[in-house]
């Protein structure tokens, strides 16, 4: 992957971790996007560490040996105010990287944090800092916002994303688990005005019924048995900036009548309390269902759909990305060969070809399961179709047409068109067959997907001209 920023002089990002297991961790995560890196593990050296270099960017744990990061985010403002830091914490003290944020803290990143997460924050921070608005999408680099992969879909991905960004509309992102629709959601944040303010996200199925009000506008002290302070909630959280609302379709009907008060009037009471709240926000959905079949069946309200359902935005199952799956395997092959200590650095030519035409009906969380396992699991230099789990491993079938379906009738002269036309009738023929799915077409008529759209827009313009 060619690095994100290609500028004379390197973007630089000042990682204050002092395990060192995460810090190589994170480091190798990062390193597509061909950034300088540089690792300290105390606040100390990290305050005198900006003497040297100013850093275009900082990530900044919030329990440090010698200090705390708050400490840290005092010193560094006063000496560098425009520098942007972001707070890396545990879930325990997400309360604590709020109010950093408040005192000048650009972001918060929650720990573990993914590879996707990751790139997409520290991408989006440092184009936010320094102004950098290339427009990656329209030169074909295979990495954008954090996202990697150039194919025909997710070029339609990155155009909505661009054109949406800006405004206050509803996102609502559709797609198949393990497609990254989070990722897409941070995305769109980032990239937006509320891109300086907080991203709250939460999801709608992993949260218990009867937690999922207070999860979402907060609680009193004494709301319920347990209740032992005031809470705020993802919609207090996230005044300014953006509220994720994951697996909307999950949603228990009566909360999705309080959740469209709040969409109407941008007020809302916490549970247990009589006083109205307002706040501002912008939505962004997603689900792995199909939100119009919802409301047909009576579990998502149609009025509530129509709020939210502005700007839609499908997110391609991998199967559809099929220029992108190597690219993919490559990046993630790089970082857990790293975090495991194994020494893997590519993957043999039947592996290629096998992750190729498989149909990964878990997505991208399927291929990083995939490929953990054999790093796990495996010594050498080179994946091979040996190394990989069932189904991977197993013997691609093939159909064959038989003697008795092919039917032998005469041919004369008379009967020849040109080759153009035969190859247009056979492409459109499997394009049908496939239900509209041009990269699934592409994969049984053994030609790239980029080819037969390349061949519509050729026939397009040709008809245009006449």
């Amino acid at each position: 992957m060619q690095p994100l920023f290609d500028e004379p002089k390197s973007r630089y990002l000042l990682m204050v971790e002092d395990t060192a297991s995460v810090a190589a961790l994170y480091r190798s995560y990062l390193s597509p996007l061909g950034i300088d890196i540089n690792i300290v593990g105390n606040g100390r050296d990290a305050i005198q560490s900006l003497q040297h270099r100013t850093p275009d960017l900082i990530l900044l744990d919030l329990r440090l040996p010698d200090m705390t990061g708050m400490d840290v985010l005092d010193a560094v403002k006063q000496s560098h105010p425009d520098v942007p830091i972001i707070f890396m914490t545990a879930h325990g003290s997400i309360d604590i990287a709020v109010d950093a944020m408040q005192h000048g803290a650009q972001d918060f990143l929650i720990k573990p944090c993914e590879a996707d997460r990751l790139r997409v924050t520290v991408t989006n921070a440092i184009r936010k800092a320094s102004k950098l608005r290339d427009e990656i999408n329209d030169t074909g680099s295979p990495s954008y916002q954090g996202f990697i992969g150039s194919s025909q879909p997710m070029q339609a991905v990155y155009r909505t994303i661009d054109s949406a960004a800006s405004s206050k509309a509803s996102i609502f992102i559709t797609g198949e688990s393990g497609t990254g629709k989070e990722v897409c959601a941070e995305a769109i944040h980032a990239a937006s005005k509320r891109g300086d303010k907080p991203f709250i996200a939460i999801n709608c199925a992993a949260i218990p019924k009867d937690l999922i009000e207070s999860e979402l506008f907060g609680h009193v002290k004494g709301a319920f048995t347990g209740a032992a302070v005031d809470r705020q909630g993802a919609a207090e959280l996230a005044d300014g900036g953006t509220l994720f609302l994951d697996e909307l379709c999950e949603m228990d009907l009566e909360l999705q009548t309080k959740l469209l008060r709040f969409i109407q009037t941008g007020t809302f009471q916490k549970v247990g309390s009589s006083r109205m709240k307002k706040v501002d926000v912008r939505f962004v959905c997603a689900t792995n269902r199909d939100p119009w079949k919802e409301v047909q069946e009576g579990r998502f309200r149609e009025d509530l759909y129509y709020r939210l359902y502005v700007i839609p935005l499908h997110l391609p199952p991998l199967r559809d990305r099929e220029e992108d799956v190597i690219e993919i395997a490559y990046s993630l092959l790089g970082f857990m060969s790293h975090e495991e200590g194994k020494s893997f650095v590519r993957f043999s030519q039947d592996v290629i070809e096998r992750f190729i035409h498989y149909e990964w009906p878990g997505n991208v969380r399927q291929l990083q399961n995939v490929l953990r396992n054999v790093v796990v699991l495996n010594h050498g230099k080179e994946i091979t179709l040996d190394m990989l789990p069932p189904p991977l491993n197993e013997p691609l079938v093939v159909v064959k047409p038989t003697a008795s379906s092919i039917t032998v009738s005469s041919f004369g002269p008379q009967d020849i068109v040109p080759l153009w036309q035969t190859e247009r009738r056979t492409i459109e023929q499997a394009i049908e067959a496939c239900d509209g799915n041009i990269p699934q077409a592409a994969k049984y008529l053994d030609v790239s997907p980029s080819t037969i759209y390349r061949k519509i827009q050729a026939w397009n313009a040709s008809e245009t001209k006449a």
